[in-house]
């Protein structure tokens, strides 16, 4: 077929329907990149199937087939998932069975359940991406099936397709203070409206339960935010920035883990176990979804979030994974002392596999010869990492055998993992109690606004060691690595924060680069904290603020439901009257006020219009009376009734109704 037949067949083909198509596959594009392809290659074949329908390319599938396309479609989900319910599950088979739908979309009631099905895509969107580029993309989406809705209810013949364009523009922005008030006032429910299943599998944060050499250096390249803070005291010194996370206490001899990370307790006082100095830290986290329940807080927290519990190495652990953003305020002390007094129950702090780690075990032995107590034999450690030709990497050797000995004798080359799971080891190995702490450090301040960002390129691992008279001390072994062996110059300043504003200085193209991708952050934050993160308390907070200035105090929900229905009902006269526009009446139609200027042309001449008298029969009257310009006289007559009685009258007419009464002349 070429162009032009192609042409011909677009032409054909019903607009409405290509209006439809087009927004449910602008519709589905975003889970086709996250759902399994054995689910999205059927949704793409029943879409261009359907679209080859409407371009008289093929036939829809008769009964028998479409009920085998289901029994496929609801096969293909399950292998994909394993399950049909859940997130994911539930999405992919919402994508095929609206897919499946349109190959029996003939009647007006079958379009209105596919243009419902494609707003309830839309809403499945949120449920992975809340970000405002995608709401604004989500809002094209809108204005498409909004404007199939509005083609599929009006005579096509007569009404230009843009005109149906315009239409839903005018009815979206007409929705949209009601929508807003809706937005603002109309009570928040705690937690969602509905739960699903949690998917087995999924992306989750840089952190996990478990940590191996190679699993966090595998993110040292995510620029991805983790989480944001807003500091409403000073921010903490450089040194001082780790963000406690999941905490490893067992060792099989590649993996570091947690079995008693469950083990939770509710207290959390400052008390003999936890001894401060120096005033706190407050601020507010803001925590991107990361489908794991570590909740993350500057080292050491004093108060928990809602919803949480520590446990007894001080994880803070949420009730329920996180899957939506999460704002909650906290307090720490930078400058503590842990467990100083009652000493911890050791054995779980010593535990070492008897089989691996044979040469690291004698180089403990070896050190601790030299040493007396545990503080000096942490410092030869140290000291001795320092000295020995180490290096801090990005892109650590595979350690295959015995991850331990082949780092510290082999490789000498690791990232942060490496170096505190062969610190744990040598402290451990010498009977010193030691721990493997993960989460982030460091982070960057926002130039553009006053909060600062985490992110997954931060994930870092340090470790705890047990001292008698001190208690639990912070140890980070690669901030002893001297700077000339850390092989990227961008780790220096989160490593060595002393070397802050060393390196190469970036040419004016990255710089812009930078301060774009902080505005758009800026605008992202922006967005989370006053439209995916208005929860319950902030607009208790936010009324409460706007209702005070007002004069009122104290309002509550009953008050609150009686605000959002004077103000549904203020709203709604609001666009009723809009819509009738009785000042309408007053001004005139241009089209009507031509036409009269050329009647009172021709009665200047002696041809009156009668009172009665319509445009077509004084057109034949006139024409009869001057013969000589009866054609400009039914050609101005033809292009006011277009542009007066038509359903869509044109710009374009009105100009050529104008000139033509311009140049009339008896």
């Amino acid at each position: 077929m070429n162009m032009s037949g192609f042409q011909q067949r677009v032409k054909q083909a019903k607009a409405e329907n290509l209006w439809l198509l087009v927004g449910l596959a602008l519709a589905f594009t975003p889970h086709f990149f996250r759902l399994p392809l054995l689910v999205m290659l059927p949704s793409i074949i029943l879409l261009c199937w359907r679209l080859l329908f409407e371009l008289r390319y093929l036939a829809l599938p008769p009964r028998t087939v479409r009920w085998l396309l289901t029994l496929v479609g609801i096969l293909a989900t399950w292998i994909a998932f394993g399950t049909l319910v859940g997130r994911q599950a539930g999405v992919g088979l919402l994508v095929i069975m609206l897919c499946l739908k349109l190959m029996e979309m003939n009647a007006q009631r079958d379009v209105g359940v596919v243009i419902g099905l494609g707003f309830f895509v839309v809403i499945t969107v949120f449920l992975f991406d809340q970000s405002i580029f995608m709401g604004l993309y989500m809002l094209l989406v809108v204005t498409l099936l909004v404007t199939a809705l509005i083609a599929f209810s009006r005579d096509q013949s007569v009404i230009p397709q843009w005109a149906n364009l315009q239409k839903a523009g005018a009815v979206l922005t007409q929705a949209l203070p009601l929508a807003l008030l809706l937005f603002f006032l109309f009570p928040r429910i705690p937690g969602p409206l509905w739960s699903l299943p949690a998917d087995g599998a999924g992306a989750g944060t840089g952190l996990s339960d478990s940590m191996s050499p190679g699993n966090i250096s595998q993110l040292s390249d995510n620029d991805s935010v983790a989480f944001r803070v807003q500091f409403d005291t000073p921010l903490p010194l450089p040194q001082k920035r780790y963000w406690r996370g999941p905490v490893f206490t067992q060792f099989d001899g590649r993996t570091w883990s947690n079995p008693h990370s469950q083990r939770l307790t509710t207290r959390l006082s400052i008390n003999s176990q936890y001894q401060v100095s120096g005033k706190p830290s407050l601020y507010t986290v803001t925590l991107e979804p990361h489908q794991q329940r570590w909740l993350f807080a500057l080292d050491l927290p004093a108060i928990i979030p809602p919803d949480s519990r520590l446990s007894d190495d001080y994880e803070i652990i949420a009730n329920q994974p996180v899957r939506q953003l999460l704002r909650y305020s906290m307090r720490s002390f930078t400058d503590y002392r842990l467990a100083k007094d009652d000493a911890p129950d050791i054995l779980p702090y010593l535990q070492l596999p008897a089989d691996s780690g044979i040469q690291a075990r004698q180089l403990a032995q070896q050190l601790r010869q030299k040493v007396t107590d545990n503080a000096a034999f942490v410092r030869t450690v140290l000291n001795y990492i320092a000295e020995q030709p180490f290096y801090y990497t990005r892109q650590p050797p595979l350690l295959l055998n015995d991850p331990v000995d082949e780092f510290l004798f082999n490789s000498r080359r690791g990232f942060c993992e490496h170096y505190a799971s062969a610190f744990v080891f040598l402290m451990r190995a010498a009977g010193v109690p030691a721990r493997v702490v993960t989460g982030y450090q460091g982070g960057e301040m926002n130039p553009q606004s006053d909060y600062f960002i985490v992110r997954q390129s931060d994930a870092h691992a340090w470790t705890e060691v047990w001292l008698r008279g001190e208690g639990w001390r912070r140890v980070d072994p690669t901030a002893v690595i001297p700077a000339e062996r850390i092989e990227n110059q961008q780790d220096l300043a989160r490593i060595l924060p002393e070397m802050a504003g060393t390196g190469t200085t970036p040419n004016w193209l990255k710089k812009v680069g930078r301060q774009l991708s902080f505005s758009w952050d800026r605008i992202n934050h922006t967005w989370n904290q006053w439209v995916v993160n208005y929860n319950t308390q902030r607009q208790q907070d936010f009324l409460s603020r706007m209702f005070a200035s007002a004069g009122f105090d104290n309002i509550d929900w009953q008050e609150m439901i009686s605000l959002l229905v004077a103000g549904m009902t203020l709203v709604m006269a609001v666009v009723a009257v809009y819509l009738l526009r009785p000042w309408r009446r007053q001004s005139r139609d241009p089209a009507q006020v031509a036409y009269e200027r050329f009647c009172q042309r021709l009665s200047r001449c002696g041809m009156q219009r009668q009172p009665a008298e319509g445009p077509l029969d004084f057109a034949r009257r006139a024409g009869q009376q001057y013969p000589q310009r009866a054609r400009d006289i039914n050609n101005i007559t033809t292009l006011y009734e277009r542009q007066r009685y038509a359903p869509y009258p044109t710009h374009g007419n009105l100009q050529r109704l104008q000139r033509a009464v311009h140049n009339f002349i008896v």
